[in-house]
């Protein structure tokens, strides 16, 4: 790098171009590329046949009109990266367990947490207590534009700081317009989307947004609006369908009379195909389905073991000097289940399924792999419980 650049000590006197600038004191040095750096390709994290979208440290955008289902879709991906798949949409295999930040401007309490019960239901998890993947920051009863993006930046960094080994961030920010006072302000937009795209590659995070339309227009609302199209890496956008309000040749008979349809406005990579889904009244909040084939998705699959993971953590707390760690999940199951009667072999499986969602215990990375091994092995995730203590006594014989 050091041939490569220009010769900062040894600088000519000011120019006189642009001199009311002040551009000749800028400090450039840590600005220009090292042409040594690697390539990292993307880090896709969903992908809907095949074809991957939602980068990590990248702005992505959900868009419509009041009322047109923005928080239902918000609600559908943010299961699909907590269960694993929703419909034809997947969460990738090769990005590391999530964790959710959803930050709610706008709604009441109640509506809040119908989401919160809406994306739990789906992701098949329970939704009547925490959870250590899925955190909701509420600022509706926050005041000021410039307060609510300061508590956003704080949950975001308070998660992170919380997260265990081998995690990646997924932030839902519900919605951009209550972070500006004006969304037609130049002065005010410019900055916090530049904002945004700092917080994206600082926290390492997939960074959704979602940006209201103008009522009159298929437009994102404002000057905000203009520059975010510009900015983000995918639009996504919703539009409600009333069937009895179409022409005859526009209905469809393998759709009910209200659905919602998908379509990605924007792409830097491969374009995503437009989906639709259903809003059915199957729970008192509302659940959002996708429509596949003109049949609704199959629920998610509930545990069926009613052990809980801070039973099974219990147990580890209790067990783990009985293991050589990392373990094999076969050491795991006949040192720590097996003892406290889980002789079941599926039920074996949800017990560390459980345990691994809520990063009681986490995998291996590729790279703390042995040669020849062929699957992670299972490691206590310090955060979560305090290393097996060491004693100097003589063990009694």
């Amino acid at each position: 790098m050091e041939a490569a650049r220009p010769d900062f000590d040894n600088q000519p006197k000011e120019p006189e171009f642009l001199k009311s600038r002040k551009w000749f004191g800028a400090d450039v040095d840590g600005d220009f590329l090292d042409f040594t750096d690697p390539y990292k390709p993307p880090r896709y994290t969903l992908e809907r046949k095949m074809v991957p979208f939602a980068n990590i440290g990248e702005l992505h955008v959900i868009s419509g009109k009041a009322g047109h289902g923005k928080t239902n879709l918000m609600s559908m991906l943010m299961a699909t990266i907590l269960s694993g798949q929703q419909g034809n949409t997947r969460y990738r295999d090769d990005i590391p367990k999530p964790v959710i930040l959803y930050v709610d401007t706008e709604m009441g309490k109640d509506d809040t947490i119908a989401v919160k019960n809406r994306v739990c239901t789906l992701a098949g998890i329970p939704y009547d207590r925490q959870n250590d993947q899925f955190f909701i920051l509420r600022l509706r009863d926050t005041e000021l534009a410039e307060d609510r993006w300061r508590k956003t930046l704080k949950a975001l960094w308070l998660v992170k700081e919380h997260m265990g080994e081998g995690q990646c961030l997924h932030l839902f920010l519900d919605g951009m317009l209550d972070i500006v006072e004006d969304y037609n302000d130049q002065k005010e937009c410019q900055p916090i989307i530049r904002e945004c795209m700092m917080t994206a590659t600082e926290f390492d995070t997939s960074m959704w947004i979602v940006q209201h339309e103008n009522p009159m227009v298929d437009k994102l609302v404002g000057t905000l609006g203009s520059i975010l199209q510009r900015k983000v890496s995918e639009i996504f956008t919703v539009r409600k369908v009333v069937q009895s309000r179409l022409n005859n040749k526009d209905k469809r008979d393998d759709r009910p009379e209200i659905y919602f349809k998908v379509e990605q406005l924007k792409a830097r990579g491969r374009d995503v195909d437009s989906w639709d889904f259903e809003v059915t009244t199957e729970s008192g909040w509302g659940m959002p389905r996708e429509i596949i084939d003109g049949k609704l998705e199959q629920p998610a699959v509930k545990y069926k073991s009613t052990i809980t993971p801070d039973q099974v953590k219990a147990w580890i707390i209790e067990g783990q000097g009985r293991l050589e760690w990392p373990a094999t999940r076969t050491a795991f199951c006949q040192q720590i289940l097996i003892p406290n009667g889980v002789t079941d072999e599926q039920e074996q499986k949800e017990c560390i399924q459980k345990v691994l969602y809520r990063s009681i215990i986490v995998e291996q990375d590729k790279s703390e792999m042995k040669p020849g091994q062929k699957n992670p092995r299972l490691k206590i995730n310090p955060k979560q419980i305090p290393p097996f203590p060491e004693t100097s006594e003589d063990v009694p014989f």
